[in-house]
């Protein structure tokens, strides 16, 4: 009797061999399993980035109806005789009221540039350009959140979310027909255009308002790339070239740090452009005049997407959703 009970109770155990093809198949299994996580937390990501985008597109909308213009895309320091008076300024404050971001905006001071206080409270975060906001980032984007090197007198948060600038570079004074919804009026940047729901004549479906932007890596001032408060910086995107295109950004006088990430291509140069650029697969959320949001693929057709940077170019083509 004692030797059966010996048997049934060996019988009873797992081989090496067992052990071991239980843990293959388990491997399998994870194997299989982890890119469909992988691809459900992404699209997780790009539902908040997409979601992130309607909030900006809602706070245009509230902030023209308010002011019967849409807010500067941005605007340079003109002359103290000048009327009227402009300083270097982003959209993005302008948009916080409509952002459930009052405090910021009664922490500022629009009547001076984004670099001095209050608005950039010397080597700290504390002023209004400073603070985070959850709105600014998309989730899926690895960049530097802050610029906040121990070194830097003007410390300020980066941001996701760029205006459409569309077919021109950074400087150049738009065509009469062809223009964005956000540009300087003969390329002077004391000068930003007035633009209202009336000027959108290609209409406002047809018409980019906000896309995505990859934010630098470094924490020092020396990257405008993502550097949504500064009127030098990326706080903007161009229809020139396509989503996520490999040719690179032009940055002027250098003001970027090489990374060697094929995501975020850039060189120097007088001319400036910057792609709609994220880390989605395959595209970027876009948000159009209209208030819509979509996922615009990176192989649009050049011709598509410049074609929805302008606002009264009178182009003719079909949607690329």
């Amino acid at each position: 009797m004692s030797k059966r009970f010996t048997r049934l109770g060996r019988s009873l155990g797992f081989t090496l061999v067992e052990l071991l093809v239980v843990i293959a198949i388990i491997g399998i299994l994870v194997g299989l399993l982890l890119p469909a996580v992988q691809a459900a937390r992404e699209a997780a990501r790009r539902m908040q980035c997409s979601n992130n985008i309607k909030q900006w597109s809602l706070s245009f909308h509230n902030f023209e109806s308010a002011n019967k213009r849409f807010p500067i895309g941005g605007t340079g320091n003109s002359a103290a005789t000048a009327v009227p008076r402009t300083w270097r300024q982003t959209w993005v404050m302008y948009l916080w009221p409509y952002m459930e971001q009052t405090n910021l905006a009664n922490a500022s001071n629009y009547q001076e540039r984004f670099h001095v206080p209050p608005n950039t409270i010397y080597f700290t975060l504390n002023g209004s350009t400073g603070r985070r906001v959850p709105a600014y980032l998309c989730p899926s984007d690895n960049g530097t959140i802050d610029q906040n090197h121990t070194s830097s007198q003007h410390q300020r948060t980066r941001g996701n979310y760029v205006v459409n600038w569309g077919n021109s570079w950074y400087g150049q004074n738009p065509q009469p027909a062809g223009q964005a919804p956000f540009f300087n009026t003969d390329g002077n940047r004391t000068r930003p255009g007035k633009v209202t729901f009336g000027s959108i004549s290609d209409g406002t479906s047809n018409t980019l308002l906000v896309s995505e932007y990859l934010i630098a890596k470094s924490d020092r001032d020396n990257d405008w790339r993502g550097d949504i408060h500064n009127d030098d910086g990326v706080f903007r995107f161009h229809t020139l070239l396509t989503p996520n295109t490999r040719s690179p950004d032009i940055i002027a006088n250098g003001w970027f740090q090489v990374t060697n990430d094929p995501a975020m291509p850039a060189t120097a140069g007088a001319q400036q452009r910057n792609a709609a650029r994220s880390r989605h697969t395959g595209g970027v959320n876009a948000g159009r005049c209209d208030g819509s949001i979509s996922f615009v693929s990176q192989n649009v057709a050049t011709i598509v997407w410049q074609a929805l940077g302008s606002m009264n170019g009178g182009e003719v083509f079909e949607n690329p959703e």
